[in-house]
């Protein structure tokens, strides 16, 4: 079903000289596309100028170094601090404005979350205090300040000459010129430290000097903190609001909000919800008459009030377009359910941050290849049987049938979404069930034949008389052979959180995994007595470093009791029993939930000899969505 197209959000709106076809924008965000030294790839121009394709009004670039290798935070940092980058920014100015966008670029110094085994020097801030996780910094100079504004504005002339449409100062996040705008990171004592005047004096002089370079009619701006959560001595709302009244009168030409959290703030949450930024937006678009840029996970229709409300000029969409490239064009045709969400799974996030490697996404197996994963119609039309309703199997149909063929999809269960139903269930997992949504709309769109209900086996595959099988069966529970594990009080982690297995009052869960602190945390919110056991040292080895230390925080406060480094020997009525540190033990529950595991499920396979047969997703191996997604589209696009 389309919905009626959004207006406010298609109408043009300028910044400064510059007209935008609309407001949603691209904001920066760190892709790790850049080569080793800092130039311009294929890949870098093909996720760029597909958002461009895709609709997207104003194209920011990625944060781009001013000054190497001082002002660098990973390998593959896009530069700008030399003349013979010039050629490729060139190229990739053209393939986004090609396609009606406007480009712009962000410059940025990484300041105090530099990293010395990058750059191979000291980080620098505004002054030697110490950003957790990250080294202590060296106190700039003021001649070093200096001459940091002379390369900021070096930059901003040469992305002009490279034929950007405008630039944005980047002065958020922890990053220098915050260093120098929070009064948490600078305790300087000069003419650069003390007032809020004399800490965005460095911001001030950036766009003093820019605009000398570049002229009074070439779109300048900058993006700043709109709050500082969890920070002593942060940034609040109303001190956003007089730092964006002092860019305004600096020369910025627009002013882009988001926010920072100290490491204190992320241990309670990574997952805040929609428009959770908007309210700081407003508060600086009251201070100031230039246009006012929102972010937050603001999707288009909360886009649309938001715009409305007079709350914001523009709105940066940033993962929903790393999940969607042409999520501007669908909203622009209403096409609001066609439109692939993010599921704020930070699988884009952990691959750059944490691993300094290119951006992947979880739902969006194109991303960054668009170039050479187009979908194009298959030159010979076949049947297709997929068996499996999960991740895997649902995006190898959708790409099979967006190429022609005729697909027909098994799932055994009552409802489309795999292993993501239960997913869904956990804590901070509710944006998986847009995903499961879109993707069964999908399904009904493209007139994929999905059969519920329906358990396939060879025979059945047979009669279908397919030209190809695709297997996405998934998983299924690794059970260890511990005596009692067959017992009527045990039961699976999958199916507590899909509602299919109940427990008693007090629950054992065996299994500290991802999927064990899961289960643990929903049976614990239901007033459960729950205890993890885990074999390793520590409980949530396996979560990604942004999820494990809220998703233990979110534990403790629910009280759930955690055993480490224990072997399970028996599981009995009363609970069970294992040996840990202090000796054996017998750790009580009237239910025990099984979370040790999964292995593929490939047992289909062995009767469909002579049919062509195609493995994707958790049959393989159990991994996580991506691969699963990854392995649907790689096979539905080859068949």
């Amino acid at each position: 079903m389309t919905k009626p197209a959004l207006t406010k959000l298609f109408e043009p709106v300028r910044i400064g000289t510059m007209e935008i076809r609309n407001r949603i924008v691209l904001p920066p965000m760190g892709t790790c596309y850049a080569d080793e030294d800092g130039y311009v790839t294929e890949r870098m121009k093909s996720y760029y100028a597909s958002r461009a394709e895709g609709g997207c009004g104003l194209v920011i670039l990625e944060y781009t170094c001013v000054d190497s290798p001082e002002g660098e935070n990973l390998s593959y940092t896009l530069r700008i601090d030399d003349d013979r980058f010039i050629p490729g920014l060139t190229e990739l100015a053209q393939a986004i404005k090609k396609h009606g966008a406007r480009a712009a670029l962000q410059l940025h110094h990484v300041g105090r979350e530099g990293k010395s085994q990058v750059t191979r020097m000291q980080p620098v801030s505004a002054s030697p205090l110490r950003a957790p996780g990250h080294e202590t910094p060296r106190e700039l100079s003021v001649p070093e300040i200096k001459r940091i504004v002379t390369r900021f504005a070096d930059g901003a002339e040469r992305a002009r000459r490279a034929g950007f449409d405008g630039v944005e100062v980047h002065s958020a996040s922890g990053y220098l010129l915050n260093n120098f705008l929070s009064a948490a990171s600078n305790k300087r004592t000069d003419e650069y430290g003390g007032s809020l005047e004399n800490r965005a004096r460095i911001l001030v002089e950036i766009l003093h000097a820019i605009r000398q370079k570049v002229g009074n009619s070439y779109p300048v701006w900058c993006r700043i903190n709109g709050l500082e959560w969890g920070e002593t001595d942060g940034i609040t709302i109303e001190e956003a609001a007089r730092i964006a009244a002092l860019a305004e009168r600096a020369g910025a030409d627009a002013i882009h909000v988001r926010d920072f959290a100290a490491a204190s703030h992320m241990l309670l949450t990574i997952s805040p919800p929609p428009g959770n930024l908007i309210p700081q937006a407003a508060a600086v678009k009251s201070a100031v008459k230039v246009p006012v840029i929102a972010s937050g996970r603001i999707d288009p229709e909360l886009a649309e009030k938001t715009l409305r409300e007079g709350k914001a000029d523009l709105i940066a969409m940033g993962r929903w377009q790393i999940a969607d490239p042409e999520i501007a064009g669908k909203a622009a045709q209403g096409r609001l359910d066609e439109i692939r969400p993010c599921i704020a799974c930070m699988r884009c996030g952990e691959t750059v941050g944490e691993f300094n490697v290119p951006m992947l996404c979880s739902v969006n197996a194109t991303l960054s290849k668009e170039w050479k994963r187009k979908i194009a119609p298959a030159r010979e039309k076949k049947k297709v049987v997929i068996v499996g309703g999960g991740p895997g199997g649902l995006e190898a149909a959708r790409v099979a049938a967006l190429r022609g063929h005729q697909v027909v999809l098994y799932e055994k269960g009552a409802r489309l979404g795999g292993q993501l139903l239960a997913a869904s269930v956990a804590p901070e997992k509710h944006d998986i069930l847009p995903y499961i949504k879109y993707l069964e709309g999908q399904m009904k769109k493209l007139g994929v034949t999905v059969k519920l209900n329906t358990e396939a086996n060879a025979d059945l595959i047979k009669r279908e008389n397919p030209d190809a099988v695709v297997l996405a069966s998934g998983v299924k529970p690794a059970v260890p052979p511990i005596p009692g594990i067959d017992g009527e009080n045990v039961v699976t982690a999958a199916d507590v959180l899909t509602g299919k297995a109940a427990t008693g009052k007090r629950v054992v869960v065996l299994g500290g995994g991802m999927v064990g602190c899961e289960a643990a945390e929903v049976l614990a919110g239901q007033g459960k007595d729950v205890t993890i056991v885990e074999v390793l040292d520590k409980v949530g080895s396996e979560i990604m470093t942004l999820f494990r230390r809220p998703t233990l925080n979110r534990l403790k406060d629910r009280k759930v009791a955690m055993v480490t480094g224990a072997k399970c020997l028996e599981i009995s009525t009363d609970g069970v029993r294992a040996v840990t540190r202090d000796g054996e033990r017998l750790i009580q529950g009237e239910s025990v939930v099984l979370a040790t595991g999964a292995r593929a499920n490939r047992d289909l396979l062995q009767g469909l000899s002579g049919v062509t047969v195609h493995l994707v997703g958790d049959c393989i191996q159990p991994r996580k969505i991506l691969e699963a997604v990854e392995d649907g589209f790689v096979v539905g696009n080859r068949l």
